[in-house]
């Protein structure tokens, strides 16, 4: 049996350096509700805000110690204590702005997806990299606790060799921007599982392929349900299978699970965004099952543990985990499985 699972065994390590200063260009929903209460709480340096609404940046600005407050990126990008730019608007409207803020020497931390095209994303990291700034993307659900407890079971061998990953979630988004935008359960919120899946296995897929459907009334412009299957390398014995029913009507069957499947036992992760547990289970007692309850949560480790890896990075001189770079494969699988629904094809990975 596996004996205990430890809160410090998977928590993220925030940092203990707090000198470098953030600025943030957009300050709509995701910097009110998730950036700013974690950034608050973990001790996060908030110098300025900056958005085109200026009355949100200053609603941002009033939860830090006076952050300039500006609808002006120059005057922001031209700041002295501005040392990251964290970027929070639209991935469409990024590349222009990537330009605009490298060439002022700033580190970038931005938002997922990195861009609306492979095409862009490439562009963004090679304009980093030429301007010899860092870019970080901020897939903040590998720093959530759960996924992090669950990906430490796999670390450590306590399953055996994982051959089975695989996530269902079943959620209703089909209003608003949400559903106006294109792809979006894949490319935006789908994001999310895609990376995970290389978090959990270690390994980027040798090939998509994608079934997705439209349903009868839906409000969305794309499919919002989606079941993705990953091939990887054949020496590396494991495939994964994601399915996100994002259209359920009916609230009491709501469900977020993920199972890790390996040669010594399984795991099942239940509820990784809200009150988390985990199961283990092996083969050699096959009657019993061990349930911890996962401390800590996605809203706060998950955007706290992002821009703290970004701020340790800094500080030790190092890439960080999900730079841009390494961010391009989640972004090749995306928008693989977008073009093998459409074309009913396996797609091949090309990087």
């Amino acid at each position: 049996m596996f004996q205990e699972l430890k809160p410090a065994d998977y928590q993220p390590v925030l940092p203990s350096d707090l000198r470098y200063g953030i600025g943030f260009v957009g300050c709509g929903n995701i910097v009110l509700r998730s950036q700013m209460p974690a950034y608050k709480r973990a001790g996060y340096r908030v110098v300025a805000c900056c958005d085109m609404m200026v009355e949100k940046a200053r609603n941002i600005a009033a939860n830090f110690d006076s952050p300039l407050v500006t609808p002006n990126v120059e005057e922001l990008v031209a700041h002295p204590e501005v040392d990251i730019v964290d970027l929070a608007v639209h991935a469409h409207q990024r590349l222009p702005l990537v330009e605009q803020i490298a060439a002022a020497g700033k580190h970038i931390f931005s938002q997922k997806p990195l861009a609306p095209s492979l095409q862009e994303a490439e562009r963004i990291v090679d304009i980093c990299r030429d301007a010899g700034v860092t870019l970080m993307v901020n897939q903040q659900a590998r720093w959530a606790p759960p996924h992090r407890a669950l990906r430490l079971l796999a670390e450590r061998g306590v399953l055996g060799h994982v051959y089975a990953v695989t996530h269902i979630y079943r959620a209703y988004q089909d209003y608003g921007w949400y559903a106006e935008h294109e792809d979006f359960n894949i490319v935006d919120h789908g994001i999310h599982y895609i990376d995970l899946s290389r978090y959990f296995t270690g390994h980027t897929p040798l090939r998509v392929k994608a079934t997705t459907t439209m349903t009868p009334g839906q409000n969305a412009v794309s499919p919002m349900i989606y079941t993705i299957l990953l091939e990887y390398e054949p020496a590396h014995e494991v495939m994964s299978t994601l399915h996100f029913n994002n259209i359920v009507s009916a609230p009491a069957l709501y469900d977020h699970h993920w199972y890790l499947d390996g040669t010594h036992g399984s795991a099942l992760l239940s509820n990784p965004m809200g009150e988390a547990t985990l199961s283990v289970s092996f083969k050699d007692s096959p009657e019993q099952a061990q349930t911890f309850e996962i401390a800590g949560t996605w809203g706060y480790e998950g955007f706290a543990g992002s821009m703290g890896e970004m701020l340790r990075a800094m500080e030790e001189g190092r890439e960080p985990a999900c730079s841009g770079r390494d961010n391009l494969d989640s972004i090749r699988m995306a928008v693989a499985a977008v073009e093998s629904s459409n074309t009913g094809e396996s797609v091949e990975l090309r990087g």
